[in-house]
């Protein structure tokens, strides 16, 4: 079991699948626990709830179908493990030390662009080195940080983010991108 929309943002129900077959079964008109363990209840023949870790989906199996295992589906598993250690690895990046460079090759500058996440011309990497150039300007022209995110229509916590950034591939972090890291090696 696991949720879908039927509205994002707007309406949800619950849709049940059998995990043998990979068919779906039903589809509930709800999240409510209530619902769902009536559809248990008709159904004593359910031997294992495979579900997420949603409230109401423990709740309503628990109701519905007491003599039935409940387990974690392999996705939910991967997906939380996933989140966990990469919170973890983001948390504890200062730890890592860049391996040093060899002591007979001369130590070259790297080029920002080229060691960004994004190549140049791509629409978010050049909007925000855009915003990120703007408000140091003005920063360094002697406004205040309140003053920047007034003359910008910007939030106050955005500015100190941007101001606190040295170079704008500093802001290039986020879970959904599929960046070069120091883990990488």
């Amino acid at each position: 079991m696991d949720e879908y929309a039927q509205r994002k943002g707007r309406i949800y129900g619950t849709v049940l699948v059998d995990v043998e077959t990979r068919r779906p079964v039903d589809l509930l008109p709800d999240r409510e626990a209530d619902t769902l363990a009536a559809w248990l209840a008709a159904r004593p023949e359910v031997e294992i709830v495979c579900r997420d870790r949603a409230p109401f989906f423990a709740e309503g199996a628990t109701r519905g179908a007491p003599q039935a295992l409940q387990v974690a589906d392999r996705w939910h598993i991967w997906h939380n493990l996933g989140q966990a250690a990469e919170k973890c690895v983001y948390q504890h990046r200062g730890c890592l030390r860049p391996s040093p460079a060899p002591p007979d090759e001369p130590q070259k500058e790297a080029d920002p662009a080229m060691s960004s996440p994004w190549p140049t011309g791509d629409r978010f990497a050049e909007r925000t080195r855009a915003k990120h150039a703007t408000i140091h300007a003005l920063l360094a022209a002697g406004h205040s940080k309140r003053s920047v995110a007034r003359q910008l229509g910007m939030g106050l916590n955005t500015i100190l983010r941007f101001s606190r950034a040295t170079t704008p591939e500093e802001l290039f972090t986020g879970q959904w991108q599929s960046r070069a890291t120091k883990l990488d090696a």
